[in-house]
Order: structure tokens, then sequence, then C-alpha cells
């Protein structure tokens, strides 16, 4: 398989999270596409968000591409989706991917928010910021199972009750439905032989390679 066109990729993904946006909420700036070496990022600037008749709080979006290990598939490589309070900018909760993470899960959330007992626990558990509830990473499924920008699109609608346009939730189901089988593909990669037994005892008849079967992904099946 050749090598896709990582510019065309991007672009194409890109253009599917602008037309989500667009659909969900009003007034989406267009996106800032950055190259840097191998990895492309794309910024969406802040998105208001509106509830009430007020500005509310604002939507950051950042994601940066690259290709996978075997160079034939686009990856995302970081992503941020950030909602900030507008009345003093801070945030409220963010949903972070990183690949490459080592000491935190790769796909994670945080809530800036403050609890007693919670506090307490962590303070009693000897936790060098135990009144910062956004100092712990709330693993979230890992790199084929986290979360997509359309959850998060449906969580500010459904659960923050922020204002959305008409027909918002046609866009998020196809896109989450986008997402999930983009997903599934690379899961299928990562675990072969899973697939292959799943696919069996559905009645598919699978021909296995003249060489054995590829390995399985360890850093898919280990990595938090």
């Amino acid at each position: 398989m050749t090598s896709p066109d990582l510019p065309g990729e991007v672009a194409r993904f890109t253009a599917e999270t602008e037309s989500l946006l667009r659909a969900c909420f009003d007034n989406v700036p267009g996106p800032s596409v950055e190259s840097h070496g191998d990895r492309v990022v794309v910024k969406i600037p802040p998105i208001v968000l509106t509830g009430g008749g007020q500005e509310l709080a604002e939507l950051h979006v950042v994601q940066r591409f690259c290709l996978d290990s075997t160079e034939q598939y686009l990856a995302v490589d970081q992503s941020v989706f950030k909602l900030n309070a507008i009345i003093d900018r801070t945030p409220v909760f963010r949903y972070d991917y990183d690949r490459q993470a080592r000491s935190k899960p790769s796909s994670h959330l945080q809530v800036h928010a403050h609890r007693g007992a919670l506090s307490h626990l962590l303070s009693q558990a000897g936790h060098t910021k135990p009144h910062e509830l956004a100092a712990l990473h709330f693993p979230t499924g890992g790199a084929r199972f986290r979360p997509c920008l359309e959850d998060v699109a449906e969580f500010l609608i459904r659960d923050f009750r922020l204002d959305a346009r008409q027909g918002w939730e046609r866009a998020v189901h196809e896109g989450r439905e986008r997402w999930r089988r983009l997903q599934l593909r690379a899961t299928v990669r990562d675990m072969p032989r899973d697939a292959a037994e799943v696919l069996t005892g559905l009645g598919y008849q699978i021909t296995r390679p003249a060489d054995g079967d590829p390995h399985d992904s360890a850093k898919a099946l280990h990595n938090w």
C-alpha cells in the first residue's frame, strides 16, 4: 500500500471537523493549519458558546496529525478539546489525547474543580497537588476507544444545556458513526486474530496469511 497524502488526509479530516462544529454551534471560526516537519497542527479558534441569551463558554479544539507507524494511515498524534468559562477564562474541563504519553493515560479527562472530600483523600494519600482536581488524569479508553469530538459536542448540548443549531443530532450521529468505524478498522489491524475469530464465529470464511498470523499490537493492548 502506498503512503497516503498527509496534507490531503488532514484537509479531509479538518473539513469533517469543521462541518460537525458548524452543524452544532453558531459562529464557528475557520481553522488554521500549520505544518511542523512530519506533523500537521489544526486549530479551531475559540468557539463562543451561549445559553440563556448570554455568552457562557469557549470551546477550544486543537489536533495534531501524523502518519501511523506503518506510514499507511493518518493518525492523531495529539488532540485537545477544552471548555473555558467566559467569566474568568478559566478551564472547566479538557479531553486530552497524546499517543506518545508515558507518565499519564494517553487519553484522559481533566476536570478543573474543587471538592473537599476528594482533596482530603488526595492529601492523606500524599498527592503533591491535593487541592487541584485537574491534577488527576481520568483514563478514557486509550487510543482506540477514546471519546470523539462528537461526544464532547453532545455533552455540551445535552448536559450543559448550551445553545445548539437545529439538526445538530444528525451531524453528531453521522460523525460518531464515521469515527467509530475508523477506530474499529484500526483495532482490527491491532488485533487481527481476535477479529478473525469473531468473523469466523459469525459464519465468514477467513483465510490466514501464508506466513502466519500478524502479531498483535502490544502498544494498543497495554498502553494506559
